[in-house]
Formats: C-alpha cells, sequence, structure tokens
C-alpha cells in the first residue's frame, strides 16, 4: 500500500520507507529465547492478580487510509462503526484534552483539523475552526500535567521537521511556545508521558533508524539519553504501563515489520522480553485498559521472506502475566498510522 503524497520532504521520505523490502534483520539470540520464558516465571499470585482484570474500558480507532472510525465494545464483543471523518488522516497527530479527541493534519496531504467531543452523544467529527500553528504537522503529541507538549513540530520556513520539543498553549491563537532542543529531528518515533518525564523512543531521523531513547524534562525543559532500545526501530506501537514503555511491533533497518515486543524501564532502561504478537504489524496503534494492551491495525507481511505488504484489519490483545496473544474480532477497516484511544468508563457509547 502506498502513501499518496509529493508536497513535502518527510511524505517523499515516507512513501520509501514504506515501499522498501529486504530481510528480517535477527534480533539477539538471548532476547530471542526469553521471548517463551519470561512470564513464565512470574508469580501465581501475581498472575492471577493480572489475569483478573475485568474492568476495561471501550476502544475509539479512527482514520488510518480511510475516514471511517469505530468503537470497540467489550460488553459485545464487537466493532461499531461511528460517523465518518471530514477526511482521512494517515499518521495524524493527536490528543485528548479535557475529554475532547484532536485529530491535526497527517501525510495524507489532508490540511483538515478534526475534533471529538466524547462528552456529547452521538458521536460526532467536527472541522475545528481555530488556527492552529503550522508547525504542528506531524508532530508526536502527548499531555503531561494538562499540558500539551509536541515533539518534532516543522521548522517556521518549510514542511522539514525540526529537532525542537515544545508545548501548545491552548489560548486564542493558538502558540507554540519552545522548550528545549533534542539532538536531531524524529519521525515515526514513539512517545510516552510518565509522572515526571516523557520519554521519546527510536524513529526516524534523516532517514537513520535510530535506538535511541531521550528522556524530556518538562520542569526543567532539559533533554537527555538514556540506555539505547536492543536495535534501531520506528513505527512501532507503544503504551504506558506502571514506570515501563511497551514497546510493540514496528521496524527495523531492513524495513520489515516485527511482532516483537518488550517492556522498557523507564527509571533503569532494563528491557524485559514479553510474547511476540500474533502478527507482525508496522505503523500499528495501540492501547491500555486495566492490564490489558490491545493492537490494532498496521502494515504487515506474512513471514521475514515476504516483499508484498498488507494493510491489516486483525485485532490481538495480552493481559500482563499472562503467556500468549489472542485475537479480538476484526475492524470493519484496515488501517495503518491510526488514531486509537481508551475511552472514558463512565458511559456508554454503542
Amino acid at each position: 500500500m502506498e502513501v499518496e503524497c509529493q508536497e513535502t520532504q518527510d511524505c517523499r521520505q515516507i512513501q520509501v520507507v514504506v515501499r522498501l523490502k529486504g530481510g528480517l534483520i535477527e534480533l539477539d539470540g538471548t532476547m530471542e529465547a526469553a521471548k517463551t520464558e519470561v512470564m513464565s516465571k512470574q508469580p501465581p499470585k501475581i498472575q492471577e492478580k493480572f489475569n483478573n482484570d475485568i474492568h476495561k474500558q471501550d476502544i475509539l480507532v479512527a482514520s488510518g487510509e480511510c475516514d471511517g472510525a469505530e468503537i470497540f465494545s467489550w460488553d459485545k464483543n464487537a466493532w461499531y462503526e461511528i460517523s465518518e471523518m471530514n477526511e482521512s488522516h494517515v499518521a495524524a497527530s493527536s490528543f485528548v484534552y479535557n475529554n475532547k479527541l484532536f485529530v491535526i493534519k497527517g501525510i495524507s496531504c489532508t490540511e483538515t483539523i478534526e475534533t471529538l467531543d466524547l462528552n456529547e452523544l452521538p458521536l460526532k467529527w467536527i472541522e475545528f475552526s481555530d488556527e492552529f500553528p503550522d508547525r504542528i504537522r506531524d508532530a508526536k503529541f502527548v499531555v503531561y500535567r494538562h499540558r500539551v507538549i509536541a515533539i518534532c513540530a516543522c521548522n517556521e520556513d518549510d514542511d522539514t521537521k525540526s529537532n525542537m520539543i515544545c508545548e501548545l498553549q491552548l489560548g486564542s491563537p493558538f502558540t507554540l511556545k519552545e522548550l528545549c532542543q533534542m539532538p536531531h529531528s524524529l519521525g515515526f518515533q514513539g512517545t510516552e508521558a510518565f509522572e515526571d518525564k516523557v520519554l521519546i523512543l527510536g524513529g526516524i531521523a534523516d532517514g537513520d533508524v535510530l535506538d535511541s531513547v531521550l528522556e524530556f524534562d518538562p520542569e526543567k525543559n532539559e533533554c537527555k539519553e538514556l540506555p539505547p532500545l536492543p536495535h534501531p526501530l520506528y513505527g512501532m506501537g507503544t503504551v504506558h504501563w506502571r514506570d515501563q514503555v511497551v514497546v510493540l511491533g514496528g521496524s527495523s533497518l531492513n524495513d520489515q515489520p516485527l511482532n516483537d515486543v518488550y517492556m522498557y524501564d523507564s527509571k533503569t532502561g532494563i528491557i524485559t522480553v514479553l510474547p511476540p504478537m500474533l502478527k507482525r504489524r508496522n505503523g500499528c496503534c495501540a492501547v491500555i485498559t486495566g492490564n490489558t494492551i490491545v493492537v490494532m491495525g498496521g502494515m504487515s507481511v506474512n513471514d521475514e521472506y515476504d516483499e508484498e505488504y498488507k494493510c491489516l484489519n486483525s485485532v490481538e490483545y495480552f493481559t500482563m502475566g499472562g503467556s500468549t496473544w489472542k485475537y479480538l474480532p476484526s475492524m470493519n477497516k484496515e488501517r495503518w498510522e491510526a488514531v486509537a484511544i481508551a475511552l472514558p468508563s463512565t458511559r456508554k457509547y454503542v
């Protein structure tokens, strides 16, 4: 599947990345051998505690090579389509603020910003009329203590990525306040916010896939390097669980999708390998509800020798403390680089 976009350097780079072929790089033998053993060593009482996690939030997934949106209901064990978006957004910037989901532009050359008010039923996508800074295209957003942090917004003079971390100030007009400079600009990195920091993992910089991990301190506006990932990685899904970033799939130096899953300790940099996903996935989206991780869509191949990329609608989940991934019902549409959130549990959406 190709992304049709020719207007910016970033879009052209992404097209090349999606089309690249190659054999899968084998991971370190220790890491591979640990996949089937790590979780079996958990004490039975801890496993039971994790596996009894029954309170799950429903999941909303939107866009990603299509303009549709749908919700997964745990009670009904099914996906339900909701109102369509006004445009398709691929690899869009997104964040939730005051129970409103913002979906911003994307690499599909749309200039549209859309919002979904999670307090109003039925859910309906609205084009955002207020002016957003042009520089937010392709930025990764996290919400840290009610502050909206943008990682790698674009430069002011063109559409190329900058290496700045900024704060999106939600006034009128919306503005970007520069906070900190990173060693390099990034695309397709993983980003997760913790109680006292933001972690930035992997990504692509000037055509190179990185294994770096950066810690950004929003109180001091400083960045520092942490121990690296096991190998260069981009296009992965991530979720935040306790002090860990759970890293899901992605692609390494040869651009082949992976099914590897591991935890990165935000305090020590220690890697803990988890069971691999059932499917190889690049550009998947993921949420965590309680102790259950749900991974949706992405681009895949059948095995490391396959050169035909397929966009997925399959969904799988893993409960922390368990030993295997399991499938959930597939989405109604195939999605790559989609937006996904866990919905508030205070109300029913379907």
